[in-house]
């Protein structure tokens, strides 16, 4: 399953954009799809490009959200045993 992160624009050049998500990750992503995209927007990532401008509040509702679902996901994990799963799909040491 993929799901649209969402992060805040903190820089612009041309089409292209950098995002930074909830971790303090940093990425460019393809603005073209929102060419209104500014700095200190909102967005919604997915696939390299900015599919969406969001609110802030969006944003931080979307952000809890994930950190809620990891956090079940994570006790679920211990109760039955499995040992949870970095990003890359390698069990955390």
């Amino acid at each position: 399953m993929c799901l649209s992160v969402p992060g805040q624009v903190v820089q612009v050049q041309g089409a292209m954009a950098e995002v930074e998500e909830e971790d303090g990750s940093k990425e460019w992503y393809n603005a073209l799809p929102q060419p209104d995209v500014k700095v200190g927007d909102y967005v919604l990532t997915h696939a390299n490009l900015i599919v969406a401008i969001i609110s802030e509040t969006e944003a931080l509702e979307m952000m809890q959200a994930y950190r809620e679902a990891e956090e079940r996901l994570a006790e679920e994990e211990r109760r039955s045993g499995h040992q949870p799963e970095s990003a890359d799909g390698k069990p955390d040491q």
